[in-house]
């Protein structure tokens, strides 16, 4: 089957997201394909759409092969109705090679058509179309933030490339992804039913192509972020108590060894309008703190690796580069409910109570197969520092005199205070950063 190209190719360099709209009708045995500027009344105007990568390169190890198929709801007018008005549809797109609902097409360069490639006899799977109800709702265990940032008129499936498509793909080649439709066939307004529900109309046909190009070799590296600097002691906020860190580790590590971290988290006095501590009764006030910033995963803490030009040269100037893990690994349930956490509890000793004077202490350990450059090599340098951060929360007196200070932690347990925000108002609790702890590298011990 061939597809005469109505664009120029050069256009087919980048990918594009195409989307159509759908209107349904309750008392039509037919379902047309409208452009979104079209509104036809009593219905339900929803918007297909294609979105993944704008170039493929094969030979890239960890190269995936995926794109997202999104069914958004639109708003009919300014006052929400429509768009609040419950409605569900039977939808779930697939991708299968025997079926004609999802089609690769290749952009041939010297005739300028399109010609179906991949299509196979049978289809290799059964088509379980899943009810979606709009508006659509978040779960019940999302955190409030979560809930609040859910965009309930849109729903979205994840698919990936057979096989048999990805041996296909030829460098230097570009290839339409197309959606021919056969999507909703069900549907209706309001809740839906208990019982069977007979199709109002035929599924439709929606073209909505995705373009992408495949090149040839690896995908180029992804640029490291900028090293942000270290946070200043200047940067304290006056009349917020004065708090620094003081951070210890192992002289050395070998490449499958462990490093151990001790931090000290000392607290002052009260800083002035010069950033400088001050002295007085107030300053023999207590605080309780909610110690988050001073957990390993935090971010803040960094890892720097000494890179230079000619590093067998005495010589040369050292740099420092900040190490990312470019996987982060969690453990936290993301889906449980927020807590709402009384801070006179201090469950997991989350909220330490210190007098001027006084320091809380903790440690942990980090894997070198885990958590540390995985090029290490014997000898090589490596720097540990926290960068600086802020408080999350913080307030004067003692954990165990705030009988009514509730706050709510997300139910991961390792995000920040989600409420109060602002802190009640109490200035921020500058952290500068702590001093640079140095560990080398070894063979063993």
């Amino acid at each position: 089957m061939c597809y005469e190209i109505l664009r120029q190719p050069s256009s087919f360099n980048f990918g594009v997201s195409i989307n159509l709209a759908i209107y349904l009708y309750p008392n039509d045995k037919t379902m047309k394909v409208y452009h979104q500027n079209n509104k036809v009344p009593d219905t339900s105007r929803l918007v297909v759409g294609l979105d993944g990568s704008r170039t493929i390169w094969p030979e890239s190890e960890d190269e995936s092969y995926y794109f997202i198929v999104s069914l958004r709801r639109l708003q009919e007018n300014d006052d929400m109705k429509d768009i609040n008005r419950l409605c569900w549809l039977r939808w779930s797109p697939s991708l299968d090679p025997g079926r004609g609902n999802l089609i690769l097409l290749h952009h041939d360069p010297e005739s300028n058509i399109l010609q179906r490639i991949g299509v196979e006899e049978q289809p290799r799977y059964s088509l379980h179309p899943r009810i979606q109800q709009f508006p659509n709702e978040p779960s019940s265990s999302y955190t409030t933030e979560a809930k609040d940032n859910h965009d309930r008129c849109k729903v979205t499936h994840r698919l990936s490339f057979p096989d048999t498509w990805i041996k296909l793909l030829q460098p230097g080649h570009t290839y339409d992804l197309r959606w021919t439709g056969e999507g909703i066939s069900h549907w209706d307004w309001g809740m839906q039913p208990d019982m069977g529900h007979e199709p109002k109309w035929p599924p439709v046909l929606v073209p909505v192509p995705l373009t992408f190009t495949v090149e040839k070799g690896e995908r180029p590296p992804i640029p490291r972020p900028a090293t942000p600097p270290p946070i200043q002691a200047s940067e304290r906020v006056p009349g917020a108590p004065v708090l620094s860190l003081e951070l210890s580790c192992s002289p050395t590590i070998t490449l499958t060894g462990r490093l151990e971290v001790h931090i000290r988290v000392i607290y002052h006095s009260l800083s002035d309008s010069n950033n400088t501590t001050t002295i007085g009764d107030e300053n023999s006030r207590p605080i309780a703190f909610h110690n988050h910033v001073f957990n390993p995963l935090n971010r803040e803490f960094r890892i720097y690796r000494r890179r230079c030009t000619d590093q067998s040269s005495p010589e040369t100037e050292e740099e420092w580069e900040a190490f990312y893990e470019d996987i982060v690994c969690h453990f936290g349930i993301w889906d449980n409910p927020e807590k709402l956490i009384n801070v006179s509890e201090n469950p997991n000793g989350r909220f330490p109570t210190l007098f001027p004077g006084e320091s809380w202490s903790n440690s942990w350990t980090m894997m070198a197969e885990w958590d540390l450059p995985e090029d290490l090599k014997p000898g090589e340098r490596l720097r540990y520092q926290l960068r600086g951060n802020t408080l999350n929360w913080w307030d004067w007196g003692t954990a165990e005199a705030h009988t009514q200070t509730i706050v709510t932690l997300p139910g991961s347990g390792l995000e920040p205070i989600s409420h109060p925000r602002d802190n009640g108002g109490r200035p921020n609790v500058v952290v500068p950063a702590s001093n640079v702890v140095e560990c080398t590298v070894i063979d063993h011990e």
